[in-house]
């Protein structure tokens, strides 16, 4: 029978006991967000309405760039909870779906909203990894429009000491099965453009402090 207690792990943190000691960590990697699954990440695209006059779009969320850390000799091998926030900008987007890798309870309001805890978790590396598939609704045919990650501080900045105007586009933890819960990293973000007339800004939002000049971790 699958457990489904730890699940909440960033959400017990955030709303349950926010008393609990939180290791901020600082950043590692970036939330690139992507209209193709895989290893083929791509922040372009172009969809035209069908003859039912939508537009259906398939957004993915990867977690790229991420450095093998280590703490106290423990490597750092995968995520117990996450929270992270999609915005849609340009055109009026409905999110029909949204799907996780792996087992999870979250507590976001809606769609695109994520606070979400992880059993097992989501293992990490140095290669991209999915971390969420939203399926997005247009009427018509939308133009020039931007998905971004909402870098405002969300509960986790809001509950955590030093992490107020940080800009991180996601935070997550480690699993608790790992004795990781309370390691609380960030990541950097990169949007994704729908029908965008113009150069889309592919740059890296990053945040204030990466892992390296926090020193809590070291790579292995």
């Amino acid at each position: 029978m699958m457990r489904l207690a730890p699940v909440m792990t960033l959400a017990v943190l955030l709303v349950a006991a926010p008393a609990l000691a939180t290791n901020w960590c600082g950043e590692n990697g970036v939330v690139r967000l992507s209209f193709m699954p895989g290893g083929e990440l791509q922040a372009v695209h172009e969809a035209d309405g069908s003859e039912k006059g939508v537009t259906m779009v398939d957004v993915y969320a990867y977690l790229t760039d991420f450095t093998p850390v280590q703490r106290k000799g423990e490597a750092f091998l995968g995520i117990g909870g996450l929270e992270m926030k999609l915005l849609i900008e340009g055109a009026e987007g409905f999110i029909t779906s949204q799907e996780f890798p792996v087992a999870n309870r979250s507590l976001g309001r809606k769609p695109g909203e994520i606070i979400a805890g992880f059993y097992p978790g989501i293992e990490v590396g140095t290669e991209p990894v999915e971390l969420v598939h939203w399926t997005v609704l247009f009427q018509g045919t939308p133009e020039n429009v931007v998905f971004r990650l909402d870098t405002a501080d969300g509960l986790t900045a809001q509950r955590t000491d030093g992490l107020a105007g940080m800009g991180c586009s996601a935070y997550y933890t480690g699993m608790e099965q790992a004795g990781q819960l309370g390691d609380l990293f960030g990541a950097g973000g990169v949007s994704a453009y729908l029908n965008y007339e113009g150069e889309p800004d592919l740059q890296v939002r990053h945040s204030q402090l990466s892992w390296q000049q926090v020193g809590q971790y070291e790579a292995r």
